[in-house]
């Protein structure tokens, strides 16, 4: 395949492309103006009267880069054209975003991935050809979505994305580590976020007295909670009568939804009162009963606290954040040992769903490498001794030390967020997609491999 800048890219690939796939001048547009910016093509059919219909964005990126980038700003380009597919290509790879635009609000983007080569470029070809185009355009109503359903099927047996309709996974899962400092929130949040962007319906519950998933989500517990006279975590524990939807904060930022059970700091008086209560320990599990969410995140104190042992009962997993440094990796046999420690008490105890990887520094090859041998000895001492099996989670999941990260922190965001995107500088923009891809592959993973049809 061709490589070069981006115009050499155009000139080489898409250009041809478009030719290829029937489109001619009168049905695209070059460098239009889509939001706050300009993406490299635009391919619209007509529509009756003097409408048009969005059906395709390209983005083009220099195969002189090192990776592909430029997901978040496609993703802004497609909602700004209401178009139905979004194209990133430099050259060597691909990735290609769906989505309905006929859903209000629109479904969440699926993508898939992977070397441009002839194989790929067939496959490309099904959904993207003029003939797909005008046969989506043909039956545009309201009361005849039946060929997106037809689309999708094409998707799923093309490229794997998976269902705008996906059957309910209902997994509750406690993101754990007894050390301190590795990003346990952090990574909760933009977990969350994560699968909030492929289409889940996300709940996050701070059981942390802290309180900092709460605050990194804009939900400050003395003016939001204790002003207003609202509840939060500590009522849903402790009396009987309040409900799950009574302790639920509903956070958005344009494209993106969450559900939040907020903490405040009087949970951490409230320990005596938990302990004195009878059958406390699955009070969280009764009232997480017939929850009307895809993915439940719990965010507990670095500690094994009463709360640790309410969140770990309402679980059906654990995953383990780390960092790759001494101190991290030397807790890691505690934290399992400890884990390990409750089960007996448990009627139906959580899975180990691996060792997530945070703040990885990739600059620092030498150190990560001796951590990670140093973390698999461990595993495998932890696995004689105690028979807990756990593994490290892929290498394409480990979410990579970024300033970025901590910008969206201190802004109260997700790094899924479209705001906060508009809002970065160009130097930060670029971080956020390498973020974002792993968040999602993470969140992949966990849905595919951790709890594969899990109900």
């Amino acid at each position: 395949m061709p490589r070069g800048n981006e115009a050499e890219i155009e000139r080489k690939i898409v250009l041809p492309l478009l030719k290829a796939w029937g489109y001619d001048l009168q049905n695209y547009w070059i460098k239009p103006k889509l939001g706050n910016g300009y993406p490299d093509f635009l391919i619209s059919l007509p529509l009756a009267g003097d409408r048009s219909f969005n059906y395709l964005v390209i983005e083009v990126k220099s195969s002189n880069e090192s990776r592909l980038s430029g997901q978040q700003q496609l993703r802004e380009y497609m909602a700004a054209a209401q178009a139905v597919f979004g194209l990133l290509i430099n050259g060597k790879d691909y990735q290609l975003f769906y989505q309905n635009p006929l859903k209000k609000p629109l479904c969440q983007l699926k993508w898939a991935a992977g070397q441009l080569e002839r194989k790929s470029i067939q496959k490309l070809t099904k959904v993207l050809h003029r003939n797909a185009a005008e046969a989506l355009v043909s039956a545009l109503t309201q009361e005849q979505l039946k060929i997106y359903h037809h689309l999708e099927k094409v998707l799923q047996k093309n490229y794997a994305f998976p269902s705008t309709h996906p059957q309910r996974t209902a997994m509750i899962i406690t993101v754990f580590n007894h050390k301190g400092g590795v990003g346990k929130t952090t990574l909760t949040l933009n977990l969350g976020a994560a699968f909030a962007a492929m289409g889940k319906r996300v709940l996050l519950i701070d059981i942390d007295p802290q309180s900092n998933l709460s605050i990194g989500l804009g939900i400050d517990p003395l003016r939001d909670i204790e002003d207003q006279g609202r509840k939060d975590i500590a009522h849903l524990l402790l009396e009987p009568k309040v409900t799950l939807e009574e302790v639920v904060y509903r956070k958005r930022w344009d494209n993106l939804h969450l559900d939040v059970v907020p903490s405040h700091i009087r949970l951490a008086d409230q320990e005596a009162d938990l302990i004195r209560t009878i059958d406390i320990d699955r009070v969280l599990q009764r009232k997480l009963r017939n929850h009307p969410y895809d993915i439940i995140l719990i965010d507990p104190p670095p500690a094994f606290g009463k709360v640790n042992a309410i969140a770990l009962m309402a679980s059906h997993g654990v995953l383990i954040p780390i960092e790759f440094a001494p101190y991290p990796i030397r807790a890691i046999e505690y934290v399992l040992a400890r884990l390990e420690a409750f089960r007996p008490v448990m009627d139906n105890p959580p899975r180990l769903l691996g060792i997530a990887v945070n703040k990885y520094d990739q600059r620092n090859s030498a150190v990560n490498a001796q951590m990670q041998e140093r973390l698999q000895d461990i595993l495998e001492r932890v696995a004689r001794e105690y028979a807990v099996v756990s593994n490290l989670l892929p290498k394409d999941t480990w979410i990579p030390k970024r300033a970025a990260i901590e910008k969206a922190t201190d802004l109260q965001q997700p790094i899924f967020s479209r705001n906060l995107y508009a809002e970065l500088s160009r130097a930060d923009q670029e971080p956020i997609d390498e973020l974002t891809t792993t968040f999602e592959n993470l969140a992949r993973h966990l849905s595919t491999e951790a709890f594969p049809q899990h109900e």
